[in-house]
């Protein structure tokens, strides 16, 4: 199966970005050179399910969950289908040094609120802006991200285990994530599927900054806005892409997606082909290599 691997740095930051069909990734440092040899590897989970393994460990990265790998050891990363994720990589003297790393490395974590959330909306937002984003600010950039990623860790260590209400937001949210291209996922659709009433699901969710709604709007719209970044569907039609996430009316989408980003579907492609980065077009099958 073919697929894409961009792969850049900013400023110490290199961020690796993989699009492709069922694969498995292996990463070796004794193949390797450099710092991306070693380091702190942070894989974030954009879409579809990866296995993770590592000094025999093995764990389950599902969309909007992110973890941290050894890059001074051997691991590997599995994709049984269609799949995208973001492959981050800084130096551990980035990271300050009471972090014990030994204690993060081979578990997943959410990134459905919180810190983990807003590491993994920046980086992926960066992703899809690396293009247009001047050499100067680069150190800046990747000393934000840095920052995102000491404050996950932190909350990580210190939370335990989590609070009933967290475990039934952690379940909505992969419900969603599981549906959100479904034209029929609401609020009651969840509340049937789940089991519980539509007044203990605005229960879980009463102190969120948006309602449950808002809430699948904003990651549709972030979907739709990540395929007309992505040079693998050019030549698919705006109105073709909104409907498969969930869109059945252009119009109210494309009022929708201004308001939300403040510029129209149109603008983002335009804007997204004028200025293309140079992708290596890679057959990721069988053990493909990669760092």
């Amino acid at each position: 199966m073919h697929g894409t691997l961009l792969f850049t740095h900013l400023a110490w930051l290199a961020i690796g970005r993989v699009r492709a069909g069922a694969h498995r990734a292996v990463h070796d440092p004794r193949r390797l050179g450099g710092p991306t040899a070693s380091g702190v590897h942070i894989v974030l989970q954009v879409s579809g399910t990866s296995t993770l393994e590592q000094a025999g460990l093995t764990f389950t990265l599902e969309p909007r969950s992110w973890a941290l790998l050894a890059g001074d050891r051997s691991y590997a990363i599995t994709n049984r289908a269609k799949a995208e994720r973001l492959v981050m990589v800084t130096g551990r003297e980035r990271l300050a040094l009471d972090i014990p790393l030994q204690q993060l490395v081979g578990r997943a974590y959410t990134a459905a609120s919180g810190a983990g959330r807003l590491l993994f909306s920046t980086a992926l937002c960066l992703a899809d802006e690396l293009p247009y984003i001047p050499s100067g600010d680069a150190p800046t950039l990747a000393e934000q991200v840095t920052s995102l990623l000491h404050l996950a860790l932190r909350r990580e260590l210190l939370v335990g285990p989590l609070d009933h209400n967290e475990e039934r937001r952690e379940r909505v949210h992969r419900y969603i994530s599981r549906h959100l291209r479904d034209p029929q996922l609401n609020v009651d659709r969840i509340a049937a599927d789940l089991g519980w009433s539509r007044r203990t699901l605005a229960r879980i969710f009463e102190r969120r900054e948006e309602t449950l709604m808002e809430n699948i709007y904003r990651e549709r719209l972030e979907s739709v806005r990540r395929d007309l970044l992505n040079p693998l569907l050019q030549d698919h039609t705006l109105a073709n892409l909104a409907r498969s996430w969930g869109f059945r009316n252009y119009t109210h989408f494309s009022a929708r997606f201004h308001s939300h980003f403040g510029l129209s579907p149109t603008a983002v492609r335009a804007r997204a082909t004028a200025v293309q980065p140079e992708p290596a077009t890679l057959p990721l099958h069988g053990d493909q290599k990669k760092n």
